[in-house]
């Protein structure tokens, strides 16, 4: 009885409470007869990973074209939710899941910086789980031919070697004699892609800053300074034995050396040029030569590759699509004429689309298309456009296909002599040859491309001097071949003024 008893106003209703609290645990427990079902067991907890496999770019790669094709396959065993991408670190990039390429296949294009580059792919799937893969790549030449000088580029250090009679080899005034070994230029570190031809050079640093030495007499090394109002002004042609910055470039990406004239294409996708420009290799809308400062090439943006021939330039755009301005003697231009006129207005070569890679040699330019096919045009007097035929007047005015090629990768050229690298890695050549510049142990001249030597499979970048070629193997091996003058070739133990046809081995110091 002491329970029930009420101390208090509270109390008393607490107690008048107390007859229905059976019937409410009653209720609570479920006060019935029927049967209870279990509760339904949790859904399984997902703990699989998406997969992630890149396909493009290739580790290790040495690439020229500042439009890189990445494709990669991702799947999940339920399902994906988002996939990204991240070039040097920035944020990540979502892409659509549509796949673009087969059932789990996708790709994208990234614009890299000079130099190396890290590009990462990421998937996740509905329960977060996350994959990610990467891939390092490089942006830039690390090798160069010129007239009868060579280098290449290891660890952002640049080496040269062979002839020096115009400074070419940037080892400073005292340094006068030509180098039948490679030598490391001083000041070069940093180096993230190199050019030469015929007696001049040029790096571009890792900063997006250029720099040239060398023959002069044309200002292709673009170290005047641009005119003033009403100033007179004397034109730079000074040689230079040791490497000079060009003043008022920054933000570079890419180089090219013509025989005369230069190119630089810059971050934003647009072109300088210096150097001769009797017959509008500029492309700056005159033929006033020299300009021994850069000038802006007129008309041209989305740029993502340029090179130079003689005395013409050729660029490609990010749409594919490829112009060209300057010479047109030999059908250069590839607009169906030829003429001794100066063109300096880029113009766009008609019939030549989704273009994925270009090269030029002397007065011939290659144009490599994104399923593998090879369309050429201008001089074709060692059969250097690859078409199969004699061409009439030893020159095409308008593009034709490179003969029984369809699965090339990327294309190189200089003087009269093309190559290119197969999707298997293998090289094929074509052209002049007499001086064993193919690298096929022959010095025959082919108009259809024939294999080079085994051992240039799996070559990371290929450089055509005059007559002769440089080449970085994947596995750090430098080889060299075709004529030997000056020490062009880079070994001390070969014959001057000697041919040789099949790769020799070089060492750096």
């Amino acid at each position: 009885m002491a329970l029930l008893r009420v101390s208090s106003p509270n109390a008393r209703r607490r107690s008048r409470l107390l007859p229905v609290l059976p019937w409410v645990l009653l209720l609570a427990c479920g006060g019935s007869d029927e049967p209870q079902q279990p509760p339904p067991p949790p859904p399984p907890v997902d703990a699989v990973a998406p997969q992630v496999q890149l396909l493009s770019p290739t580790a290790g790669w040495s690439y020229t074209s500042r439009k890189v094709h990445a494709e990669f396959t991702a799947t999940d065993d339920t399902q994906l939710a988002t996939l990204s991408w991240s070039l040097n670190g920035a944020d990540f990039q979502p892409l659509a899941l549509a796949p673009s390429r087969g059932e789990d296949g996708f790709a994208f294009e990234a614009a890299p910086r000079p130099g190396g580059n890290t590009l990462a792919v990421r998937a996740t799937d509905a329960a977060g789980n996350t994959t990610e893969q990467t891939v390092r790549f490089h942006f830039g030449s690390l090798s160069g031919g010129g007239g009868s000088h060579s280098g290449v580029v290891r660890q952002g250090t640049l080496y040269l070697w062979g002839r020096n009679n115009r400074g070419q080899l940037g080892l400073g005034a005292e340094v006068t004699a030509d180098q039948r070994a490679p030598k490391p230029v001083p000041g070069m570190e940093g180096v993230a892609a190199m050019a030469l031809n015929q007696n001049h050079s040029m790096a571009l640093k890792e900063d997006g800053t250029v720099w040239a030495w060398g023959e002069n007499a044309r200002g292709q090394l673009g170290l005047g300074k641009p005119p003033e109002a009403g100033q007179p002004r004397t034109p730079d042609l000074t040689a230079r034995w040791s490497p000079s910055r060009v003043e008022g470039l920054s933000g570079a990406v890419a180089i090219a050396l013509g025989y005369s004239h230069s190119l630089v294409l810059m971050e934003d996708g647009t072109v300088r040029a210096f150097g001769d420009n009797s017959v509008g290799q500029l492309g700056d809308g005159t033929s006033e030569s020299p300009r021994d400062y850069p000038v802006t090439v007129g008309g041209l943006t989305e740029v993502v590759k340029v090179v130079a021939g003689s005395m013409h330039s050729v660029a490609l755009k990010r749409d594919g699509t490829v112009w060209v301005w300057g010479r047109n003697t030999y059908g250069n231009l590839g607009q169906g004429t030829e003429d001794s006129t100066a063109h300096p207005t880029p113009t766009q070569v008609p019939g030549v689309a989704n273009v994925v890679d270009i090269a030029t040699g002397r007065d011939h330019i290659l144009a490599l298309h994104a399923g593998g096919t090879i369309s050429s045009w201008g001089l074709d007097a060692s059969g250097q456009l690859g078409f199969g035929e004699e061409s009439p007047g030893e020159q095409s005015n308008t593009p034709v296909p490179v003969k029984d090629l369809a699965d090339a990768r990327f294309v190189f050229a200089n003087g009269n002599m093309s190559y290119a690298q197969r999707a298997d890695d293998t090289l094929i050549s074509w052209g002049q040859n007499f001086n064993g510049q193919l690298g096929n142990g022959s010095k025959t001249d082919t108009n259809v491309p024939v294999p080079a030597a085994e051992g240039l499979k799996g070559l990371l970048t290929l450089s055509p001097g005059a007559t002769h070629v440089v080449a970085f193997h994947r596995d750090g091996s430098i080889f060299t071949w075709g004529w030997s003058f000056s020490g062009s070739l880079g070994r001390e133990d070969l014959l001057d003024r000697w041919t040789y046809t099949e790769p020799i081995l070089v060492t750096l110091p």
